[in-house]
């Protein structure tokens, strides 16, 4: 296994991946030259796909896929131990994309029956892998947006959130959240009768999660229920007043968003 950078995005109890709206890759591929190529030439056709681990082992690949939940896998099919489309048998019914990148070209029929979003033949030019990006990034968002607006119609029907925090999991009444602040990677949130509650998830992902159901990021570290605003107070970017009596800032940024969103 070649270490790379882990993102920092929890993805605890959500069906769906909203953090940073970046596209996760896991490269595998028995040549570590290769994988560092691949990796550079990944960084130069695209902004918004991360590596987020590299293998040279297919089997060690294998025991962390699940940990790691990629959105894409670009995966080398001659290895020794277990081929490209060995380990793909390992994930009958798996959620990430595939690209295949091989010197081969015999392979290119098995990649199509893999439903692979490409199929690239080394050595293949930073170009070649552009078009790929656009392809796997385009579909990955579509799929994001599906998954992201059945979740929400779920949570609106049964108007409780899952909440992971230290203790396990809490379902919170949606109407009842008044705020949630930004604490790094983790969130608190604000609920009537002075309670709070310390989530595992960070503000981003409540942001993707709590879309069309009114709620607003008035600031880079606060999301608001627009149901308990009591006030708009005027100034730089302004306050609010909630229905607790909590005043919150409006940041310069957000205020001509924010009042569009209210109705001025």
């Amino acid at each position: 296994m070649i270490p790379a950078p882990l993102s920092n995005c929890v993805y605890l109890y959500l069906p769906f991946k909203p953090c940073n709206n970046m596209i996760t890759a896991v490269l595998i591929d028995d040549e570590i030259v290769s994988l560092e190529a691949l990796h550079l030439k990944i960084q130069k056709a695209s902004d918004e796909i991360k590596v987020i681990q590299t293998f040279d082992s297919a089997p060690e690949a294998a025991k962390h896929i699940e940990r790691l939940a990629p959105d894409v896998i670009f995966l080398d099919v001659e290895m020794p131990e277990m081929d490209g489309f060995d380990f793909l048998s390992a994930f009958p019914d798996r959620t990430f994309e595939v690209v295949i990148t091989t010197a081969h070209s015999e392979y290119a029929i098995q990649a199509v029956r893999q439903s692979a979003v490409d199929f690239l033949l080394k050595p293949f030019s930073v170009k070649e892998l552009e078009d790929t990006a656009g392809r796997l990034v385009q579909k990955i968002k579509s799929k994001r947006k599906t998954e992201r607006s059945a979740f929400q119609k779920l949570n609106a029907q049964f108007d409780k959130i899952p909440v992971p925090s230290l203790r396990g999991i809490s379902f919170l009444p949606i109407k009842e959240i008044l705020y949630l602040v930004s604490e790094g990677n983790y969130t608190t949130i604000y609920l009537e009768n002075n309670q709070k509650i310390v989530s595992s998830r960070n503000l981003g992902d409540y942001e993707a999660l709590l879309e069309n159901l009114q709620f607003f990021r008035i600031h880079h570290s606060t999301l608001i229920n627009l149901a308990h605003i009591r006030e708009y107070l005027r100034g730089e970017g302004g306050s609010v007043l909630l229905s607790d009596g909590t005043e919150l800032d409006v940041s310069k940024r957000k205020k001509k968003e924010f009042l569009e969103v209210i109705g001025f």
